[in-house]
């Protein structure tokens, strides 16, 4: 008699099921496929992004190696990664300082200043390079506004903007504020001794 009331139930449970499988099966199915194809996608997107990485390491070092390296990081620039572009694009801004073109030295750099898609720390780096890299035609006044936002921000920047703006006051006759620049300089707590140095003997300079 108990055999008969497993073989039941067992008839029962398998009927349920059935009728389970029918009335939510496919829902079943999708998920699971929906789970394969997220965790598919997810490696295969992950392949993706180490290829492209790999592939913009290889153009950015090639171009590195090329006699007109200028010209080899502008033609790879579309084929690098965000990062590899944006030190691609430093590295054109100082091949066009280094062969004297300053004035697209300076238009190289002030375009990564404003560039959204770098990070506010090169970002300050590239407009504080524009300073130094300047044609010796532009106005004080301009590159002096360019770094006053940097010389007030506590930062890696603000100690050579503070002497870059001390040498610009210099440049301009304007000797009370270069005493000021230098006095401001000197009186940071974090900065190279020979940044400190420097200011310390244009201060005895100035005053004397």
């Amino acid at each position: 008699m108990a055999d008969i009331f497993d073989e039941v139930n067992e008839d029962l449970k398998r009927d349920q099921m059935q009728r389970l499988w029918s009335r939510f099966g496919k829902y079943v199915i999708l998920a699971v496929s929906i789970v394969v194809l997220g965790v598919g996608g997810r490696q295969g997107y992950t392949t993706w992004q180490d290829h492209q990485a790999a592939t913009a390491a290889t153009a950015y070092h090639n171009a590195l190696g090329a006699s007109d390296l200028k010209t080899a990081l502008t033609a790879e620039l579309d084929q690098l990664s965000p990062g590899y572009a944006m030190l691609a694009k430093f590295q054109i801004a100082a091949a066009q300082a280094l062969a004297k073109d300053f004035a697209a030295a300076e238009e190289s750099y002030l375009a990564l200043s404003a560039d959204p898609a770098v990070r506010q720390l090169y970002q300050q780096a590239a407009l504080l390079l524009s300073v130094m890299n300047a044609p010796v035609n532009r106005s004080t006044d301009d590159l002096a506004t360019r770094l006053a936002v940097l010389e007030s921000q506590a930062g890696p920047w603000q100690a050579m903007a503070l002497e870059q703006a001390a040498g610009l006051a210099l440049r301009a006759g304007d000797r009370k504020t270069a005493v000021a620049k230098y006095t401001a300089l000197a009186g940071l707590s974090d900065i190279p001794t020979g940044v400190r140095q420097r200011a310390s003997q244009m201060l005895k300079i100035l005053d004397g």
